[in-house]
């Protein structure tokens, strides 16, 4: 896709995509009104239409002149990669607080003992590839994966009710390589690279 064009006329103000291809998409204001047209049509949108695409149009100029990324509800889209950043407090079955989302991309984790739980989303419903790092202080937690994924899904090469003890001060990094398969790193805030972190029985 080329850079976007900026414009305007005696009646409208607008950003203008075009594809390699040829075919374009403006977006633009005409009187008080904000629209999106194309080589085939023109749409007028109603308020609501119009507060969304003119805050996810604030920021796609954000996105072009500075590489800020564009939000959309309340989640970061940049470079190609979801970013969500979020905080939760492990819990004593992983549920709740305890339970990761798929738009999590970055979690603050609070413990009040090593022996809660935080649960990793499901597999199905990621892609692969999909990448989760966060950080955690006092008391460290122990990582599962989703409730419905103890006896399919892995971690560390490891699967069937199992949990990986994260240590206290510890950032960690877990990568979804396989359907079945979550490969769990983590370093101290020193830095030091955690030995190969082998999970263990529920």
């Amino acid at each position: 896709m080329r850079l976007p064009k900026f414009g305007r006329n005696r009646t409208q103000s607008f950003i203008e995509f075009e594809t390699p291809d040829g075919f374009r998409v403006r977006l633009g204001t005409e009187g008080k009104q904000f629209f999106i047209e194309t080589d085939e049509n023109k749409t007028f949108l109603t308020d609501t239409s119009r507060n969304l695409i003119a805050g996810l149009l604030a920021d796609t100029l954000a996105e072009a002149t500075a590489g800020a990324g564009i939000t959309a509800d309340g989640v970061l889209l940049k470079d190609g990669i979801v970013g969500g950043t979020t905080a939760h407090t492990a819990t004593a079955d992983g549920l709740t607080t305890g339970q990761l989302l798929g738009a999590t991309q970055f979690v603050t984790v609070t413990s009040a003992s090593a022996d809660n739980i935080i649960s990793l989303p499901k597999a199905a419903n990621l892609p692969i590839g999909t990448k989760i790092r966060g950080m955690v202080g006092a008391n460290g937690f122990e990582l599962r994966v989703h409730p419905d994924d103890a006896t399919t899904v892995k971690i560390n090469n490891v699967t069937t009710n199992v949990e990986a003890a994260i240590p206290a001060d510890t950032s960690f990094e877990v990568e979804l390589i396989s359907a079945t398969e979550w490969i769990l790193t983590a370093v101290t805030n020193l830095g030091a690279v955690v030995t190969a972190i082998i999970p263990d029985a529920v």
